[in-house]
């Protein structure tokens, strides 16, 4: 069950990369991290763990819950269903470059798989993918919104490959969820004061802003 949760997950980010609607991006970040939070619950029934359980509860509130719930309230409706999202690349080269990483982050990981039990051998590699997927979708995209998502899903395959191999205490996630829900905010808040101002959120946008007013 955690393998398939983990491919699920991993599908998620493909998703993630070809849609090009903000609103679509958003939808399968939830999906993602209700399928991070089943993976954590299932990793505490397996190994009889309290902790794991609530790391679980952490990752249910803070990720699929608050996390669109700010976007929501902080950004409204009109940027979150606007036109299609602006890339570097399109579909299909994004795809290609990310089917390219998949194969690199298994190798990367497999020195590290040596040895190790069937929990770490689904999620080290997997997590490992998720988060270089997570740096790609941050390059690509033109806009402030999807470039934030590409954050949260390098957060998420950091925590998806560290569930597995961490000890650090519930304590310390409770801390981590915090901040990403922070950085979630502060970057949400920045980007409808840049759409009030310049009009749009492309990044472009403002580097072009910034040579029109340099002398």
């Amino acid at each position: 069950m955690n393998a398939l949760s983990g491919v699920l997950f991993l599908l998620t980010t493909f998703m993630m990369l070809a849609l090009r609607q903000v609103q679509a991006v958003l939808h399968a970040y939830v999906a993602q991290a209700l399928l991070l939070t089943v993976s954590t619950v299932l990793l505490a029934i397996g190994l009889h763990s309290t902790e794991l359980a609530f790391v679980a509860l952490i990752t249910l509130v803070a990720k699929p819950l608050i996390v669109p719930w700010l976007i929501s309230r902080l950004l409204g409706a009109g940027l979150r269903a606007k036109r299609e999202v602006q890339a570097v690349l399109n579909v299909t080269i994004s795809l290609t470059i990310a089917l390219g990483i998949s194969v690199v982050a298994y190798f990367l990981a497999w020195p590290l798989l040596q040895g190790s039990d069937g929990i770490v051998r689904v999620n080290l590699p997997i997590g490992l993918d998720v988060l270089l997927l997570g740096m790609v979708m941050l390059a690509i995209r033109r806009e402030a919104l999807p470039q934030l998502m590409g954050l949260m899903v390098i957060d998420n395959g950091a925590f998806f490959a560290g569930i597995a191999i961490t000890t650090s205490s519930a304590l310390v996630e409770f801390a981590a969820a915090l901040e990403g829900v922070m950085v979630v905010m502060i970057v949400a808040l920045l980007t409808r004061t840049i759409a009030k101002f310049v009009g749009n959120t492309e990044v472009g946008s403002l580097a072009a802003l910034k040579e029109r007013g340099a002398p």
